[in-house]
């Protein structure tokens, strides 16, 4: 049931969007419309794309879509209002917990193994990954809410100080390509900043005896492209100062994103290549390849779980742009290939 405010904004969108396209009611539902002509003389999807940011400014969101019945425009309510006090209180508590998290690694001589050197290592990647994509739907009028930093407890308790940060896109972006690049923008960002922070982890990072060591069983392959500090002899292992952990944290955490299922950073780049059937068909079959890769390898069954655990969350959808299908233009291929690299040099092997 309608809220008796909700009616007229939808009226008024309505007859916004009556001034780019000519529309008749679809039975009395006041979200539908079926499109019937531009009423410019220019192309239906050039007029609805306008209208959709025109719209957007209003606080009312437009996806048009084919059907038998031919196009059919669906009008949304937006959702009014950020919260920048719960933004800052998020992340002033973030930076809290991976400070004191930094105090669970030995203490060493140099900034990479101090508690600030862990804190920057993982939460400028975090923030410039959200950035990214902030700026992207910025651009394109993409509703979104702010970047916000998830806390978790610290190291000392078997967490690392963050379950990352999220940023809630509210509508979906006007087109493959913008879909494509807000999808990538903030991956790119991340793993960018995050290499400095790898190179100089690692540099610092110490060669000791194995004995007491805990040994971790994958790392991301951009990881292992690094030159280590020194080449470990019988008995020994690398040490990672706290800074290579952080860095260690954020590609693996860059991975995740990249996974093609649903609504995650892969899931719309994937979506925006391949359509609705073949991002269904790359879903499934990424999660069968990382069961199957877990099965031989179980150091990556967590990671195979992860991807199954969110691909039942978001029931492995992707609804694409929110106006009309397209094919795909050279910059969304490009975008495919950017994120092709990334997934290939982010992705877990053993060790």
């Amino acid at each position: 049931m309608e809220s008796s405010t909700s009616a007229p904004t939808l009226e008024k969108c309505a007859s916004l969007l009556g001034k780019y396209v000519s529309i008749e009611p679809v039975g009395e539902d006041p979200h539908l419309y079926l499109v019937i002509d531009s009423r410019d003389g220019r192309g239906l999807k050039e007029s609805l794309e306008e209208a959709y940011y025109s719209l957007a400014k209003e606080n009312c969101y437009l996806r048009a879509v084919r059907s038998e019945a031919g196009i059919i425009a669906q009008l949304v309510e937006g959702q009014k209002g950020r919260s920048p006090i719960l933004a800052v209180a998020l992340a002033l508590t973030t930076l809290a917990t991976l400070y004191v998290s930094g105090y669970a690694f030995p203490r060493r001589p140099g900034f990479a193994w101090s508690p600030i050197g862990y804190l920057l290592g993982i939460f400028i990647p975090l923030l410039l990954h959200e950035l990214g994509h902030f700026t992207v739907m910025k651009k394109y009028r993409v509703p979104s809410s702010l970047p916000y930093f998830i806390p978790a407890p610290p190291l000392q308790t078997g967490f690392i100080g963050t379950f990352g940060a999220v940023i809630n896109m509210r509508w979906l972006p006007a087109r493959n390509r913008h879909l494509a690049l807000m999808a990538i923008a903030g991956p790119l960002l991340g793993f960018i900043a995050a290499l400095p922070v790898a190179y100089y982890g690692l540099k610092a990072s110490v060669v000791m005896p194995a004995t007491g060591v805990s040994a971790i069983p994958v790392a991301p392959l951009v990881f292992l492209l690094f030159p280590p500090p020194a080449t470990p002899g019988p008995g020994e292992a690398v040490v990672l100062s706290p800074m290579a952990f952080a860095a260690y944290v954020v590609f693996f955490v860059t991975f995740l994103n990249l996974i093609p299922i649903g609504m995650l950073d892969g899931g719309h780049i994937v979506r925006a290549l391949l359509g609705e059937k073949g991002h269904a068909i790359v879903s499934n079959a990424f999660i069968i390849l990382l069961f199957a890769a877990g099965a031989y390898y179980p150091g990556l069954l967590l990671f195979a779980l992860i991807a199954a655990g969110l691909y039942f969350m978001s029931r492995g959808r992707h609804p694409g742009p929110a106006i009309l299908e397209e094919e795909r233009d050279p910059l969304t291929i490009a975008v495919g290939i950017v994120y092709g690299v990334l997934l290939i040099l982010t992705m877990p092997v053993p060790v």
